[in-house]
């Protein structure tokens, strides 16, 4: 729930930052080609790539400086150790003349790598990005082994969304109970949104920054009572993962607006989920000062958890609770936590899809979470994740470029230890290439 996945870049897909006025694609009557400057570049990115350690000749003294060349070149140990030894350049796909993607084919995945030059000689790289990985043979029996193979416990479910039916593609421990961490703030926007429809609240409604919770978010840090629209909040919740708006929007919204949405999006175990707690409850019963009051919740009903978190003032003095417990360790992921199985995502993300107001798709969609390259496979995606110390969990809405509507979701729990967020979200990635392209 610190949610790395804020501020998280998979370090295997996007490892390198665009820097120094990188332009935009100019567009063409003609179909572009890139200059034998590029080419030239374009092999050089190859040899690097495979260790050659020519960097300072090949990028602009700006990329350097953004990219120190020790850290760009753990970052291609990286890449090697994920995918193999970069093999060849499979293709490059013109942009302008200084501008395209270079294909490289490693043993494993051919990666797709987003080149811009200077405009001036000697024409040094200003601008490189990894856009994409499509892994060699990959298949849904590939990624289901590996999600078994996880220590801990791991599951998915990919199913296509029909207006009158909802068809499993594919699936593992689909019906199991995860802890999700940040995903469970789909469930406040859903829960809004249906206040939105009904007119009981307005996105424009002004309220003020009453509550403040701990990282992930920027609210924490901004001054109290600054006016804040309830769109304004629900992006920052969903877009950056703001725990301080998401805690606001509960209290505006109310339990019963929650609950009603767990409910209604068919919520295998409600009790698992419910009281939806603030993300400031989370922090404060995971401390150990409140080991206490935390042993009581865990075997209370629901109501008496509800009356627990008032009679204890669970969360009302963010002060007082040193984050610091959490940062490395899996803590009570079992018990205090928000919980839902892929399936019980699949029919949150159901939910999501039927709301006709597009600020909803377009506040789902401004952070995709994979990379811009293997976006562009599909007409529209949207999604949010979540992570902690042993938690890490996903949930994507998405339409094919044939119309096709998908619920991708995955979770991984290990309570013995932390995840690995960069290979559990290469994993999510391959299923949602595999499945854009069916």
């Amino acid at each position: 729930m610190l949610d790395r996945l804020s501020r998280f870049c998979v370090l295997s897909l996007c490892v390198f930052i665009l820097v120094s006025g990188t332009p935009s694609a100019a567009q063409f009557e003609q179909p572009p080609t890139v200059s034998s400057e590029y080419q030239n570049r374009a092999s050089e990115l190859l040899e690097i790539l495979k260790g050659s350690e020519k960097e300072e000749r090949f990028f602009a003294s700006s990329f350097i400086d953004a990219i120190p060349l020790t850290q760009f070149r753990a970052l291609v140990t990286q890449l090697k150790a994920r995918y193999g030894e970069p093999a060849n350049i499979s293709r490059i796909i013109p942009a302008s003349d200084q501008d395209g993607t270079v294909e490289i084919a490693y043993a494993k995945a051919t990666l797709a790598m987003r080149m811009v030059l200077d405009s001036k000689a000697p024409y040094p790289v200003i601008g490189l990005q990894v856009t994409g990985a499509n892994v060699t043979n990959d298949t849904l029996a590939k990624i289901k082994k590996e999600f078994a193979s996880l220590p801990g416990i791991a599951g998915f479910e990919i199913a296509e969304l029909g207006s009158d039916r909802t068809n499993v593609i594919a699936s593992f421990n689909a019906n199991k109970q995860f802890a999700i961490g940040s995903t469970f703030k789909l469930y406040v926007l859903a829960a809004l949104s249906s206040k939105i429809t009904d007119k009981s609240r307005n996105w424009k409604d002004v309220v003020p920054l009453y509550r403040k919770s701990l990282p992930s978010g920027i609210l924490q840090d901004w001054p109290r009572n600054t006016p804040m629209t309830l769109q304004s909040l629900a992006t920052l919740m969903i877009s950056i993962s703001d725990n301080s708006a998401t805690d606001i929007l509960m209290s505006e919204l109310g339990s019963k607006a929650t609950d009603d949405l767990v409910y209604k999006s068919g919520h295998s175990a409600p009790e698992k989920m419910l009281p939806m707690l603030k993300t400031i409850e989370f922090f404060d019963l995971k401390m150990p000062e409140k080991a206490d009051v935390r042993a009581l919740y865990v075997s209370a009903t629901t109501s008496e958890q509800r009356e627990l978190l008032n009679t204890h003032s669970v969360g009302l003095f963010p002060k007082s609770i040193q984050i610091a417990n959490l940062a490395n360790t899996p803590l009570h992921i079992d018990t205090i936590e928000w919980f839902a199985a892929p399936s019980d995502i699949t029919g949150l993300l159901k939910i999501l899809d039927d709301i006709q107001d597009p600020i909803v798709k377009n506040i789902l969609s401004i952070n995709s979470i994979i990379p811009p390259g293997d976006a562009l496979r599909w007409s529209y995606i949207g999604g949010k994740g979540g992570s902690e110390p042993g938690v890490i969990s996903f949930a994507f809405l998405t339409k094919s470029k044939s119309g096709k509507i998908y619920a991708v979701s995955g979770s991984w729990n290990n309570s013995e230890g932390p995840v690995d967020n960069d290979k559990f979200t290469l994993m999510m990635n391959r299923l949602l290439n595999l499945t854009a392209a069916r």
